[in-house]
């Protein structure tokens, strides 16, 4: 009867126990809050994520993978059943990133919102809303990474090749040249030196020829008064024979018009006086004969 009763009361301790640890899973895993399904796409590998693993919002913890599975429309997509708090605010911007956990190879999953597409992402268990997965800081490492090795392997190829038995006769070469060079600009200062010491000399030069000029150039500034003065002559001048020519025209035309027509009236008389002599010579010596009396007049003899 006892090893019964002992029997019966470790039985139920152990029930006991088990339901308790079972309701403290249950509100640890928030059973006591609602919580709605999304799927998650990645084209990335999911290292490190299991079922069960934790999803966060912004740092804060807010559901669990459900499940991961590949698109079996797509083989390169995988998709992550999550299964977040109702009240969390998932937008359409909202993306997610793979996060590692410390040093356990572990990893989960973390939700990302900044705002710039505040409308609510509305979802459903029959056809659950799609969240982009985008590279974390560790893929985006992981790609840098490989492309930082491809640069130090071309930078060690290109060392190698530099290093080489030929390049480095050449650099030998280079080196002898830039030494002889270098004697040449030595020897080519030496001989800069007495150019430059006859430098005072050309610039002394340069400012008697400075003097010179200037004082040439202002000697060519007065020439235009000069002009001036000229061409103020010939302007008086030529007012001067305008104003002989305007006398001349009003004293000596009139006296040389008065002159000409008496000439012409002259001619006149002398061709009335040559026709004359040519009809009656005698006229020269008796004097020019009388008219006949007309009628009317004494002596007047009808024909």
């Amino acid at each position: 009867m006892g090893n019964r009763t002992y029997a019966l009361l470790t039985g139920l301790f152990i029930i006991l126990l088990g339901s308790t640890v079972a309701l403290v899973a249950w509100w640890m895993s928030g059973g006591q809050t609602q919580r709605v399904p999304y799927t998650v796409v990645s084209t990335m590998e999911v290292a490190g994520l299991n079922v069960s693993s934790a999803v966060s919002y912004r740092g804060v913890r807010a559901g669990t993978v459900t499940e991961i599975r590949f698109n079996p429309e797509d083989s390169r997509e995988i998709l992550i059943d999550i299964e977040v708090d109702a009240d969390l605010p998932v937008s359409q911007g909202t993306w997610a990133t793979l996060r590692m956990q410390g040093i356990t190879g572990l990893s989960q999953l973390a939700l990302h919102d900044e705002g710039d597409q505040p409308e609510r992402l509305l979802t459903r268990a029959e056809d659950p809303a799609r969240i982009p997965m985008r590279p974390g800081l560790l893929d985006r490492l992981t790609d840098r990474g490989e492309g930082i090795l491809g640069s130090v392997e071309r930078i060690g190829a290109n060392l190698e090749q530099l290093t080489s038995t030929d390049n480095l006769d050449r650099i030998g070469n280079i080196l002898i040249n830039v030494e002889v060079a270098s004697e040449r600009l030595k020897d080519f200062d030496q001989r800069l030196d007495p150019i430059l010491d006859g430098l005072p000399i050309l610039t002394d030069e340069a400012l008697s020829l400075l003097g010179e000029l200037r004082v040439l150039a202002t000697g060519l500034q007065t020439l235009p008064e000069q002009f001036d003065s000229l061409t103020r002559d010939a302007q008086a001048l030529t007012a001067t024979g305008q104003r002989i020519g305007t006398d001349l025209q009003d004293e000596v035309t009139p006296a040389l018009t008065r002159a000409l027509d008496e000439l012409a009236a002259t001619g006149i008389e002398l061709q009335r006086l040559a026709r004359r002599l040519q009809d009656q010579p005698q006229s020269l010596l008796h004097g020019p004969q009388r008219a006949a009396p007309g009628p009317g007049e004494p002596g007047y003899r009808p024909q």
